[in-house]
């Protein structure tokens, strides 16, 4: 990972006198400010040009615990295109409150409203704080240490049994009649009216929650006059499971599954985004073999995640065949997958310290046979669609993106390489063999929904020749090389397949991936040598990329929203984690 040398951090405290600079023995460098400097701080940071920190990353909320004064502390990740190299800012919310950051960054937006919903932290000068994930009217903030991890139950609800047969029910049969709180139509629909408070148009059209179009459980509000949109907000939450709760609140191997069931389309780079922080907090380096295996099985599951998007995206707009073709490669791939894992949609693979099998006999194989196969077919893709006039006037200069927004609001992964910025953290972190291969960054020239169409297409071919040089490296491993991280004295460090005795240190960490849909980063805060997390953040590309639909939409006819959707292709499983 890359981060600002101390010694940059350092002038800064030379320069204000308040910073207190600090660095992590996982390389992260941090810096921390009183909250009434807070705002002039970040200012600088992001106007300066020797540190030129432009593009907003994540805010979060780390939860000391109710005995700690005070209590809560605000935590802010910044980037610098100039200097590729990113600073964590921290401030401490007294009061329970911070002041918004959304004049600086517009991405923000959401950010703080996620942190007023699970944290309940207010945010002085936020224009419309209202919650993230949950509906209007929940009392409680999850993500608070005293939340506990089976919700409130405050709710009388029984079963139709119970209604039933009263007081006889046992066994299996008898609940318990008090539960967390659902919302009723009610709440929801003081949620949508606190969303768009003003109305600024004749229609207010409701697009989801449950629309094929919507690609999983998405509820947008369009303010429409006559065709053209001119408001927007988006409803998420609704697939929302806790995962950052439940990540405090299992081991470190036991969470791999957890992040599987966040963007399952790509649920090995999921994976990886873990286990790369874990072992970072660690200090430890995994074997060569492993990093291969891994990097080249994140690439498989990117050409598989973007078969995918192209077969629903051209679906979306008309071009049925497409889904046919792209379903038949991406099956293969699939098959391989099951093949090496033993599953092909939740795979569970990579372990912290490695991945959890070697490579079966004809595994690779099978992948050189897919990949001599692939690039004919994706030229053929584009036979059909790439100069189809029909896909053209659909595509060409709509919802135009552009690079001051992708800093705006931190838009990672082909959304922002098609607005011109070659933000890849495969090639800033060189994680694992990324380092070691070669290969280009597509970038698109306008920002439009067919540049974001071209960057993913030629992201495939990209994919491909890392495959190919993994196959190749992999051919001169030998079977008895490891694939898993040996520990030099298990009385100092404990690493095991299974998990179990498994301690991180205390400290903190950022780490990421580049995965399908944008920078997927895990936050991980120590507070002691622990089998758990004390804070676990996990920052989602598709959660920042889907919120710049609300301002690409503005002013475009409504069909244009199927489009945009699409060439953004969020996962509901990770937006709302």
């Amino acid at each position: 990972m890359s981060w600002i040398s101390v010694e940059k951090a350092k002038r800064l405290e030379e320069r204000f006198g308040y910073p207190k600079v600090s660095q992590d023995k996982s390389g992260v460098v941090s810096v921390e400010v009183p909250k009434d400097k807070f705002i002039e701080f970040l200012k600088f940071l992001k106007e300066d040009k020797e540190y030129d920190f432009r593009m907003f990353l994540d805010l979060t909320i780390i939860d000391h615990g109710e005995k700690e004064d005070p209590r809560f502390q605000g935590v802010v990740i910044l980037f610098s295109p100039t200097y590729q190299y990113r600073i964590i800012v921290k401030t401490w919310a007294l009061d329970e409150t911070l002041p918004t950051l959304t004049n600086l960054w517009k991405g923000a937006k959401w950010a703080e409203r996620e942190a007023w919903d699970m944290f309940g932290i207010k945010f002085e000068g936020h224009e419309n704080l209202v919650r993230m994930l949950l509906w209007e009217t929940y009392p409680y903030h999850p993500l608070r240490k005293d939340f506990p991890l089976e919700g409130i139950k405050d709710t009388y609800l029984p079963s139709l049994n119970e209604t039933l047969r009263g007081d006889s029910l046992e066994g299996l049969f008898n609940y318990d009649r008090m539960h967390t709180a659902i919302p009723t139509m009610e709440d929801l629909e003081i949620t949508q009216k606190k969303r768009m408070p003003v109305k600024t148009s004749q229609i207010v059209l409701n697009w989801g929650p449950l629309h094929p179009g919507t690609h999983g459980t998405i509820w947008f509000l369009f303010d429409l006059d006559g065709e053209y949109v001119k408001q927007c907000d988006i409803i998420i939450g609704q697939l929302h499971r806790g995962v950052e709760k439940l990540g405090e609140n299992v081991n470190w191997q036991q969470f791999i599954p957890y992040t599987d069931r966040m963007d399952y389309i790509a649920a090995i780079n999921e994976n990886h985004a873990y286990v790369l922080a874990a072992e970072k907090l660690l200090g430890i380096e995994i074997p060569e073999k492993a990093k291969w295996i891994r990097t080249m099985m994140a690439e498989l599951s990117r050409i598989n995640s973007h078969l995918l998007w192209l077969g629903t995206y051209a679906l979306d707009l008309g071009a049925l065949t497409m889904f046919l073709y792209t379903f038949r490669e991406r099956e293969k791939i699939m098959d391989i997958i099951e093949g090496i894992s033993g599953a092909r949609f939740t795979i569970n693979y990579f372990r912290i310290g490695g991945v959890f099998a070697d490579l079966p006999y004809g595994a690779l194989d099978a992948i050189e046979h897919i990949i001599k196969d692939l690039p004919e077919r994706i030229n053929d893709y584009e036979t059909l669609l790439t100069r189809n006039r029909i896909w053209l006037s659909r595509n060409k200069d709509v919802c135009i993106i552009t690079e001051e927004d992708v800093y705006d609001y931190g838009l990672t992964g082909a959304v922002a390489r098609g607005s011109g910025v070659p933000y890849d953290i495969r090639k800033i972190d060189k994680y694992d063999a990324y380092g070691e291969v070669e290969f280009d960054i597509p970038v698109g020239e306008t920002g439009d929904s067919y540049d974001r169409y071209l960057v993913r297409m030629e992201e495939m071919r990209q994919s491909i020749r890392i495959i190919q040089q993994c196959v190749a490296k992999l051919r001169k491993m030998s079977k008895n090389d490891p694939y898993f991280f040996q520990t030099p004295d298990e009385k100092k460090l404990k690493v095991t397949i299974d998990g179990r005795g498994m301690k991180l240190p205390a400290g903190e960490v950022y780490a990421s991936s580049d995965n399908p849909r944008g920078e997927l980063g895990f936050y991980i805060y120590n507070k002691k040598d622990g089998l758990k997390a004390h804070r676990m953040r996990i920052r989602s590309g598709a959660f920042y990329n889907l919120q710049v639909f609300t301002k690409a939409i503005i002013g475009r006819p409504i069909a244009d929203a199927i489009t945009l959707l699409s060439t953004i292709d969020p996962v509901v499983g990770e937006t709302d984690r």
